[in-house]
């Protein structure tokens, strides 16, 4: 089974789901958008069994309505992760609304900053994550690599909760020590995406060496495979799920099969859907 843990999906109707975008990584929304719809065809044309629709927060900030919505519609494709205001008034009632009222099954805690400033371990939010935890939804954490120390704060309050980390926090693969230091938490998984395969080749001139240290220091079963479409510009889905692919493949089978979609089938209780492919 072939799951992409990591996609974002941009509505057509842009009346129905208006832009309500945040200064963050251009206007990748806009340039080269990608519907749910679309993006089926292209999962099927690409042997991609499962996908989770991360809000795509540069698009739509807060406002979840169109990932939840396609979630809902294809729930044998696609499961989806909310992003939730934490300082907003009756932040907990809207984290509800998304959860238990429109079916989104995780919360992306979007705490990305260049300084290294955070409210990622202010204790004020953590009620709102345990509240999430209470709900059954899988907790994302999406930071910078500089960020890692809030993050050690932030896994030292939740060791019971099984939380994925964004793009491995966007690591240096010449010095993942930071990084690697993590793997003392068992519940940590990290998001192995296009961005950490980039990297790693630029670095090396393959990715496999990095991904052995990732498998080394984490073990298999927590490491996911996400694409990051159609935030990626420049490649089309079919690149991506290739380099995807390629990049595993040095790994023995046992442990390319858990990052390619059986550790993700886990954190998301997945099963295969209908025309699953072999990883």
């Amino acid at each position: 089974m072939l799951i992409d843990s990591h996609v974002h999906v941009i509505a057509p109707d842009r009346a129905r789901y208006p832009f309500t975008p945040r200064p963050l990584s251009g206007q990748w929304y806009i340039d080269g958008p990608c519907s749910a719809d679309e993006l089926l065809v292209q999962m099927d044309a690409c042997g991609v069994d499962r996908a989770i629709l991360v809000q795509a927060v540069g698009a739509y900030s807060f406002d979840n309505a169109y990932a939840a919505d396609a979630a809902r519609a294809n729930p044998a494709r696609f499961a989806s992760a909310a992003c939730i205001d934490p300082l907003a008034d009756r932040a907990t009632e809207t984290l509800e609304t998304w959860i238990r009222g429109e079916g989104m099954q995780g919360v992306r805690i979007f705490a990305v900053s260049r300084s290294d400033e955070t409210w990622l371990d202010d204790r004020r939010t953590y009620p709102l994550w345990e509240r999430a935890m209470a709900l059954g939804a899988h907790l994302i954490v999406t930071i910078m690599n500089h960020q890692l120390p809030a993050l050690i704060r932030f896994l030292d309050a939740f060791r019971d909760a099984p939380i994925s980390l964004d793009h491995c926090a966007f690591p240096d693969p010449a010095a993942p020590e930071s990084l690697f230091a993590l793997a003392r938490y068992p519940n940590l998984h990290l998001k192995v995406t296009t961005h950490v395969l980039d990297a790693a080749i630029e670095h090396a001139g393959e990715a496999l060496p990095f991904l052995r240290q990732l498998v080394d220091a984490f073990g298999a079963e927590r490491l996911l495979w996400g694409s990051d479409f159609c935030q990626i510009q420049g490649r089309r889905y079919a690149e991506l799920v290739t380099l995807g692919r390629s990049a595993f493949e040095g790994l023995p089978q046992v442990e390319r099969e858990a990052c390619l979609g059986g550790t993700a089938a886990r954190l998301w209780g997945l099963a295969a859907g209908p025309g699953s492919s072999s990883s």
